[in-house]
């Protein structure tokens, strides 16, 4: 007899579509848990900038992923597959749903695909390669690739160092080429991912954006910034890479107006929509839902009841 697997709503979409009112209503209506998917909200002492849940909200529902690691941490999309896997399956055995919501398509990818194995980085290894890029040209590291993976090769260009070097120190690891090792990686096959991808027209969608971030100044991302600053955190540690913080950096330096900088948040933050939207058209597949008029919320929450009965 198989075992029923654990149902997951999945809602994904760029920033500001309205991703995360839409769970907190699901998870209040069918009694859920929150499965944050969101590369920026994982960092500890980064609130305003990321749009992270309130401490009300929190309370009201149990959110995961959310608050893991300091700022001057990096995390990687192999870290949030074991650790999302994890708590899906412990808050399952205690008879407790969950509700992924986020917009950090890699990290949805690598939970609901698997990732293969990791490699950790060896420092000496990709110090050597990367010096032989700047005497030879990378062309030379890249044809090193086609010897021993001609699949990976295939796919990457000679430009992209970082990741030629990684696939090279792969097989360098493991003798087994990256393309093997990926063609090997199992979706979980106790899970089943429901997704729905929530969409707005752009002009709409860069009109939220802009109001969010001045909603974010409002509440005074400002003063969470120079805290930040204050503290010691550089433009160098992986989580002040994050928009909403990196931009923030000259005004302090005095080589930018804060109302410049606001511009540049705003700026980039619908580049990053932009770059959201072409990864879930192209990269995920799910049920698309509009969030024009409102009437998204109810046709999902119609589309969760059917999941759940």
């Amino acid at each position: 007899m198989s075992m029923a697997k654990i149902k997951i709503p999945v809602i994904l979409g760029p920033t500001a579509v309205g991703k995360s009112d839409l769970a907190l209503s699901l998870a209040t209506e069918f009694g859920c848990e929150i499965l944050s998917c969101d590369s920026r909200q994982i960092y500890q002492e980064l609130n305003i900038g990321t749009a992270k849940p309130t401490q009300e909200e929190m309370q009201t529902v149990p959110h995961w992923m959310i608050d893991i690691v300091p700022p001057t941490e990096s995390f990687s999309a192999h870290r949030f597959e074991s650790e999302a896997l994890q708590i899906i399956r412990e808050r399952a055995g205690k008879g407790k749903r969950t509700i992924i919501c986020g917009g950090t398509g890699l990290y949805y990818k690598s939970l609901s695909e698997g990732m293969g194995p990791q490699i950790a980085t060896d420092l000496p290894f990709r110090k050597k390669y990367t010096e032989i890029a700047q005497e030879k040209g990378r062309e030379a590291v890249h044809e090193e690739l086609q010897h021993c993976d001609p699949e990976t090769a295939k796919h990457l260009h000679p430009n992209d160092l970082q990741r030629v070097i990684r696939a090279l120190q792969v097989f360098h690891d493991s003798g087994i080429p990256l393309s093997t090792l990926k063609s090997n990686k199992r979706p979980p096959s106790d899970i089943a991912f429901e997704v729905f991808i929530l969409q707005l027209p752009r002009d709409l969608l860069y009109t939220r954006i802009n109001n969010r971030v001045d909603t974010m100044m409002d509440m005074d991302l400002w003063q969470e910034f120079t805290s930040l600053y204050e503290k010691g955190y550089t433009r160098d540690d992986p989580g002040m890479h994050c928009v909403g913080y990196k931009e923030l950096y000259p005004v302090i330096e005095k080589k930018m107006s804060l109302q410049q900088a606001i511009t540049l948040i705003k700026q980039n933050t619908r580049n990053f929509a932009k770059r959201q939207i072409t990864w879930f058209r192209n990269k995920v597949t799910g049920t698309t839902i509009d969030m024009t008029r409102g009437q998204g919320s109810t046709l999902l929450m119609k589309k969760v009841k059917e999941l759940y009965t």
